[in-house]
């Protein structure tokens, strides 16, 4: 029996060009609605040749259609079905994901290699830019053998950067790796970030969610951590000492007791806590001076939620102002025994 040659995807047709002679012909044939095809207007001094090549490159795109034997019709581009493009990105998109996949063998084998040559690593590494910070914890998450603990504030997480991360995630998961990532509290009412912690959840991740701040950090087997360079740009410290990493791990432990998994119901009573919660580490920010901005920022919620929660306190202990607010704050001890709020980040500059 013949052997079966593997099959082949088949190669796109070119993509079309939407060059100023089929833009401007496009705009015409809008104009009159319906044309004859033997018949097409001159646009910008074109010759027949030119503007057939348009014509074919509007009905490929869509945005013309041919009505019986020699008519073309235009089709408004808020209707045109853009399948030609749709399959291009679609070929773009696994194309980019091959090449994740390989630049990511790569940086194993540059990670193995470095091994190899048993060339010790600095204690303290600063990356500047982010595709460093990328390929870092790429080559940290390859060489991992039994936990990575991950603290990652401000709310929702973007659904591309929860995206890139699955991989690499669920690599560490095969591997018997444990897992645990924390997020501050407004993250568990984002859809995104809600499915991108279940489907980890039943791969085997652990993710809990806290009322209050907290820092970002991430730490390897408690040998190495990367801890951002700073809270505007995209650069990052890595730590390579055991002590400090360990005292890290045990400031996560203290947080991740604290915490609630972020599958748990969303029932009144459980929101009410996080909200009481919220409060209580409100009030402690702004203690210490906090505005708004910094607030909600510090705490991974809205300028707007923010301001609500203020006014809610501020209603009520019977303050008028934000600074009669800090006297009460002190001078009736509201402020309930909790771990003490994150230093406050530095101010960013206005917009």
């Amino acid at each position: 029996m013949p052997k079966k040659e593997p099959e082949t995807e088949a190669p796109l047709a070119p993509l079309p060009h939407l060059s100023p002679t089929a833009v401007d012909l496009y705009r015409r044939i809008a104009e009159q609605q319906v044309v004859r095809a033997a018949e097409l207007p001159e646009v910008g001094g074109s010759d027949p040749e030119g503007r057939r090549a348009a014509v074919d490159a509007l009905l490929a795109l869509g945005l013309l259609r041919p009505l019986g034997a020699d008519l073309l019709a235009a089709v408004s581009p808020a209707d045109s079905p853009l399948a030609a493009l749709h399959a291009h990105e679609a070929r773009l998109a696994a194309e980019r994901d091959q090449l994740t996949r390989l630049r990511d063998q790569i940086l194993v084998l540059a990670a193995e290699q470095e091994s190899l040559r048993g060339e010790p690593a600095p204690p303290l590494q600063v990356l500047t830019t982010l595709a460093d910070v990328r390929d870092t914890i790429t080559q940290l998450t390859v060489a991992c053998r039994h936990e990575v603990t991950a603290a990652q504030p401000g709310g929702p997480r973007p659904e591309k950067v929860l995206s890139e991360a699955v991989e690499r995630d669920l690599d560490l998961l095969s591997r018997g790796v444990r897992l645990r990532t924390l997020y501050q509290y407004s993250a568990r009412f984002d859809p995104p970030t809600a499915r991108h912690s279940a489907f980890l959840a039943s791969h085997g991740a652990e993710i809990r969610t806290v009322a209050g701040g907290l820092a970002r950090f991430l730490v390897f087997d408690r040998e190495v951590a990367v801890l951002p360079l700073s809270v505007q740009g995209n650069g990052a410290v890595v730590v390579r000492s055991a002590p400090v990493c360990a005292f890290i791990g045990d400031m996560f432990d203290l947080l991740w007791d604290r915490s609630d998994p972020i599958e748990q119901s969303r029932g009144r009573p459980f929101v009410k806590g996080l909200s009481d919660q919220t409060k209580q580490a409100i009030m402690g920010l702004l203690v210490q001076g906090a505005d708004d901005r910094m607030v909600s920022r510090a705490l991974g919620i809205s300028v707007r939620t923010c301001q609500r929660h203020v006014s809610d306190i501020m209603a009520k202990v019977g303050a008028e102002s934000r600074l009669q607010l800090g006297y009460l704050i002190q001078q009736h001890n509201l402020m309930v025994d909790q771990p003490r709020p994150q230093p406050l980040p530095p101010q960013e500059p206005a917009d």
